[in-house]
């Protein structure tokens, strides 16, 4: 084992994609292009069960105004779909979203993870930018650093 991966504190795929305006017309496509961007489903994916999950979630928490237990997305898929999926499954999925950072669980509930300094405690926006993006942004400057300090190291 490499010493330097006891280091590691967490890992987050973020892939640069094209955002093109036929993406942002509707909530699916949008769906599918964030969930591909973030990393919570690989490119290849040929099943739907994160997409039901993500919009089960998503519905709960800002259409219905509600912060869902797995059982309530479990029902809500269910219903909509016809789709029958274990808790297992859908917590997967679910702690993918606490792993970033955006989401929380508190009991048996999840909830938006709300960003300390936003006075908007339900954006997911606001979430990313605190616990996603910042820390990326810091970690991507550590490695600049590591890599000119490396180049000089070699240079000598």
């Amino acid at each position: 084992m490499i010493p330097e991966s006891e280091l590691i504190r967490k890992e987050v795929i973020v892939r640069q994609i094209d955002l093109p305006s036929s993406v942002t017309l509707t909530k699916k496509s949008l769906l599918r292009w964030c969930t591909l961007s973030l990393g919570l489903i690989s490119p290849k994916e040929s099943r739907d069960k994160g997409f039901l999950v993500f919009d089960a979630l998503f519905t709960f928490l800002f259409t219905k105004k509600s912060a869902p237990t797995t059982l309530d997305v479990k029902a809500f898929i269910k219903e909509k779909s016809g789709v029958e999926m274990s808790e297992k499954l859908i917590r997967y999925h679910l702690n993918r979203l606490i792993e970033l950072g955006i989401l929380t669980r508190d009991g048996l509930v999840y909830k938006i993870n709300p960003s300390p300094t936003s006075e908007a405690r339900s954006s997911m926006k606001e979430s990313f930018n605190s616990w996603a993006k910042k820390p990326l942004e810091k970690n991507l400057e550590e490695i600049a650093l590591a890599l000119e300090k490396l180049q000089n190291a070699y240079e000598k």
